[in-house]
């Protein structure tokens, strides 16, 4: 399988991140967040970039085609001329620094915080569940590094990375409210391998984890347990999305601007070539599901 992986985009990309398909324009999107780059694939393989203003973390779907953005400076709306209108931006008196979302059942979009103390990482980031009126809530709380985020097929769990943490968190999730309920452990990921950052859930069920540090691909069961591992030929992993017309594709990002931290794996060469920053697509024997989109007005 590994040698059917393909470059699809060569833009050597500082931080590639938050991979999208969108079915209804069959398109992938994904973010270069230090670039402050949004680029757009189509399925005849012409790329552009669609925005350039925004720091953009992750991206979502809006149900009337519009795309809903996730940055250092709030929660966004984006419109194919270039509009961004912000939907919400402070908490309670706290500036919303949100990285990676995703968009729930009944439109509502989850999104986590990062924050950086003087000590370095800390553990006040929280999870935020944003609605269709732009009402807020905290969901979860005591995060280090929010990142990759996805619910099962049948909408009873959201799945969560805490990548300082090196920990996937599962939630049961009241579909009618929203809220998240019996928090637990899914996996934890080895100090020697890499840290979880973005993710997918496929139509089975399976967890699909891209492993910043660690040079791989991970799909775990239902149960926590490695199904599948899928080498990769760069070093910062960053993010995988589902997409192409039977969503058997998966499209993984990667960063190549070096991003050092005490949570990398003993002996990280950190000045090492191959950090990565190609966009790449890789057939899988599985298929994903199409996402989710807000209702945002």
């Amino acid at each position: 399988m590994v040698d059917l992986l393909e470059v699809i985009a060569n833009d050597d990309n500082k931080i590639g991140e938050g991979p999208i398909w969108d079915e209804k324009q069959q398109r992938l999107l994904w973010t270069d967040i230090t670039s402050s780059l949004v680029y757009q694939l189509d399925r005849s393989g012409n790329k552009t970039i669609i925005n350039r203003d925004l720091v953009v973390n992750g991206i979502g779907l809006n149900h009337d085609g519009r795309l809903v953005f996730s940055g250092a400076g709030g929660l966004f709306l984006w419109s194919a001329e270039g509009q961004h209108e912000c939907i919400v931006s402070t908490y309670d008196g706290e500036h919303l620094s949100f990285n990676d979302m995703v968009v729930g059942p009944l439109g509502r979009v989850y999104a986590g915080t990062m924050y950086w103390g003087e000590n370095g990482k800390e553990k006040n980031g929280k999870l935020y569940m944003i609605d269709a009126y732009a009402d807020v809530k905290i969901v979860a709380e005591g995060i280090e590094l929010s990142n990759g985020l996805g619910f099962s097929p049948d909408e009873q769990i959201l799945y969560y990375s805490d990548s300082s943490a090196r920990k996937i968190f599962a939630f049961d999730v009241d579909v009618a409210t929203g809220i998240l309920e019996n928090q637990r452990v899914f996996v934890t990921i080895p100090s020697d391998e890499g840290i979880p950052d973005g993710m997918t859930v496929d139509s089975e069920g399976f967890v699909w984890s891209a492993q910043w540090y660690g040079e791989q691909v991970v799909r775990y069961d239902p149960e926590g347990a490695v199904e599948r591992r899928i080498p990769m030929p760069i070093k910062q992993v960053s993010a995988v999305a589902f997409g192409g017309p039977n969503f058997s594709d998966l499209y993984i990002t990667s960063a190549g601007a070096s991003w050092s931290s005490d949570v990398a794996p003993p002996g990280h060469d950190f000045s090492a070539p191959n950090m990565g920053g190609s966009l790449y697509k890789l057939p899988v024997n599985v298929g994903g599901k199409p996402e989710y989109r807000a209702l945002f007005k």
